[in-house]
């Protein structure tokens, strides 16, 4: 793969029934699904990704449909034509999606989030949620592990990295935007540079109610880390699951007590997709 170290896939580990049963083994009553951005099909040419993102979104809506209630989803976007993506993602909310995941090197540049300003007029019009995950966008070059780099610098150097750079530019450029945003593996580790953000911005210390981060593959130090900077009320449970085993990180999550559980999965998220309809506040 032109983005992600070489790789086998489990296809049995994505199976249907299996991904549902491992929801009840981690006691999660929904989960909301995304597609898998660091493979980079909405990085591809438009013409190229397109076919390959309306499967994606058509086949995840049947999986959603037929699941009973367990499952929602975010939709795929291809990142090359913002324009035709804005007017799919228009579509795809009309069909139940709750909002789109954008790969995080296609808005890490305030001439990224501008090309990308269809599909963001959409989500705020809409009340509909972004999701950031590290992925590649039209330009990233091919992943560094083909350097010679050992397999697990992407996830350690390459990912976290694009997905501050779009943090950072978020909130660089935000410009009044109301739009709910969560983002993965906490926005790239973002609480340890908050101090150097209110230090180098001038800005004092802030939390904006619209901005939400998940917990996917942390443990106890960088989650007590994550709710004090941020606080608790913008923290939503995460996996990686089945890329990385879910158990750990929901023993730290559970490590912090019941009432921390609470909000991490269930209000919190509930929140950050609006699934009561409050809208934004």
């Amino acid at each position: 793969m032109r983005h992600e170290p070489a790789c086998t896939i489990d296809l049995a580990a994505h199976d249907p029934a299996s991904r549902l049963a491992s929801l009840d083994r981690l006691g999660v009553a929904t989960a909301v699904v995304s597609i898998s951005t660091p493979v980079g099909c909405e990085a591809l040419p438009a013409e190229q990704a397109a076919p390959l993102v309306d499967a994606y979104n058509d086949g995840i809506r049947e999986l959603v449909e037929g699941s009973g209630g367990r499952l929602r989803a975010f939709a795929a976007a291809a990142v090359a034509d913002p324009q035709a993506a804005a007017a799919d993602l228009e579509r795809r909310l009309d069909h139940g999606f709750v909002g789109v995941s954008l790969p995080s090197a296609a808005i890490d540049t305030a001439a990224g989030i501008a090309a990308m300003e269809p599909v963001l007029a959409v989500l705020e019009r809409r009340g509909a949620t972004l999701f950031v995950h590290p992925g590649p966008g039209p330009a990233t070059r091919p992943d560094a592990s083909g350097d010679g780099l050992p397999g697990w610098w992407t996830s350690l150097a390459g990912y976290p990295a694009s997905s501050q750079r779009a943090f950072f530019t978020w909130r660089a450029t935000a410009n009044g935007r109301r739009i709910r945003v969560v983002w993965a593996i906490m926005a790239g580790g973002a609480p340890f540079l908050e101090g150097r953000w209110r230090t180098f911005a001038g800005r004092p210390g802030e939390i904006d109610p619209h901005q939400f981060f998940d917990t996917a593959s942390a443990g106890r130090e960088s989650l007590e880390l994550l709710l004090a900077t941020y606080g608790v009320e913008q923290v939503v449970f995460g996996t990686d699951h089945p890329v990385i085993d879910w158990t750990t990180v929901r023993s730290a999550v559970h490590a912090l007590g019941q009432g921390v559980v609470d909000l991490v999965a269930g209000r919190n998220p509930a929140r950050a997709l609006d699934l009561n309809g409050g809208g934004l506040t």
